[in-house]
């Protein structure tokens, strides 16, 4: 009864207006886990290790992506949360460490790429997501990103790499196939992460409430493509 209130009367913080606005990652990871316990839905919460950090060759991520049965990653273009979510028990595994997958909003220096707000993912933990909100009025697709959080308060980007090569190929070529790892603020270069909802609970939530398949239970729904997730404007 008491966790019933305490939810119920949850409010979360703001959301940033502007590229200053983000603050501490790990201060706003523990947020999100605030307001996913606030959807009714349970997460680990982290004990941070922040002086064990991912390996700076990447020596993790060949095992990991073998073991998960992944054959192409040009597959994970505009597919972040299918991808973060069906990566991150493989990736955890291999690491022998805690990873979640992590949803929320990713700026371009002062722009926000994709926006969801506090009352988009709790609606969608209730309601899933529909067709018609996939191709409303001025959506490219849903506005949301994903990727995923590691105990050291480092992340993992396995898809947005490939999605700005596939857009911009004449440009970005070399980041095709590409998994970004380290700090938030390294990943991409003029980008900032803020994470709003975790765990694989919240992802499966939505995807069991949704109109259309957003995660994949093995390798072959993995690499088939049934809906993209396009850059906001």
């Amino acid at each position: 009864m008491i966790k019933s209130i305490r939810n119920l009367l949850y409010r979360p913080p703001a959301i940033p207006k502007a590229g200053e606005d983000f603050g501490d990652y790990q201060t706003n990871f523990v947020n999100a886990i605030r307001f996913t316990e606030s959807c009714g839905l349970s997460v680990e919460r982290p004990d941070w290790k922040p002086y064990e950090t991912l390996e700076p060759e990447g020596n993790f991520l060949e095992p990991a992506l073998l073991a998960a049965g992944v054959k192409d990653l040009r597959k994970s273009a505009f597919q972040c949360l299918k991808w973060s979510h069906y990566l991150a028990p493989h990736l955890e595994q291999k690491l022998g460490r805690k990873v979640w997958v992590t949803l929320g909003q990713i700026w371009k220096e002062d722009r926000a790429l994709f926006s969801p707000t506090w009352e988009d993912l709790r609606n969608w933990s209730k309601r899933g997501i529909t067709i018609e909100e996939m191709h409303k009025p001025g959506s490219a697709g849903l506005n949301l990103h994903a990727w995923l959080t590691i105990d050291s308060g480092e992340i993992i980007e396995p898809t947005m790499m490939t999605s700005i090569a596939t857009l911009y190929p004449d440009t970005y070529s070399h980041f095709l196939c590409a998994i970004g790892w380290g700090q938030p603020s390294d990943i991409l270069s003029e980008h900032k992460y803020f994470p709003m909802a975790v765990g694989a609970e919240f992802a499966e939530c939505i995807h069991s409430r949704s109109q259309i398949g957003l995660l994949a239970s093995n390798s072959q729904e993995l690499h088939s493509v049934p809906v993209a997730i396009l850059f906001g404007n």
